[in-house]
């Protein structure tokens, strides 16, 4: 199916679902993915020879890292643990018209194993760098806290991170994705050109 073949009203349901599914993800429990990032970004901390440490706290997911130049302790939250990219690949995948619902699974599970496996890399850098100090880093942060590096890193990852994963399953599961994704403003000009004529 050419990505020319979708009409106004299939382009509004997809962003409906899209939507909704992005929503979904940011309303169901979190409490075991929050607790699971923990445990494992601080198993893998240990297995490379740090210190940390992991558990609930009040009903909240933390994780520390002791050892370096100072101690770090964070609270994995919702927002932490990526689940609602979750979602946006759910939503990018799902309404697709192209594609079988086969390779539509494996994509959204690639997706999603992927992504959560980015976010355990962006949580473990995060905290090191904050833990100890790394040179050339070192010279213009000489006290940092996690927000020093949070922000810069989570928005790094969230931006290449997304390209990187959509790219992988357009390449390796799905390629209309890309197809659609690609001639999307085309479509959209089409659309409006008929409507208005």
């Amino acid at each position: 199916m050419e990505t020319g073949d979708y009409t106004l009203r299939d382009l509004v349901l997809y962003v409906v679902l899209s939507i909704a599914f992005f929503e979904f993800f940011m309303f169901i429990p979190s409490q075991w993915i929050e607790l699971l990032t923990a445990q494992i970004s601080s198993n893998l901390f240990n297995l490379l020879g740090f210190t940390s440490s992991y558990g609930l706290k009040n009903n909240l997911a933390f994780m520390d890292l002791t050892g370096g130049a100072r101690y770090v302790y964070v609270y994995i939250i919702r927002e932490c643990t990526a689940i609602h990219v979750w979602g946006v690949i759910l939503g990018l995948v799902v309404p697709l018209k192209a594609g079988s619902h086969i390779r539509k699974v494996k994509a959204v599970l690639f997706g999603a194993a992927f992504i959560f496996v980015m976010n355990i890399t962006r949580i473990m850098l995060t905290v090191y760098l904050t833990g100890y100090d790394v040179w050339p880093l070192s010279w213009f942060f000489t006290n940092p806290t996690v927000e020093t590096y949070h922000y810069p890193i989570s928005f790094l990852y969230g931006v290449i991170g997304i390209a990187v994963t959509i790219t992988l399953i357009n390449h390796w599961y799905l390629p209309e994705l890309g197809d659609f994704l690609a001639t999307l403003p085309d479509t959209l000009r089409n659309l409006t050109k008929n409507t208005g004529s």
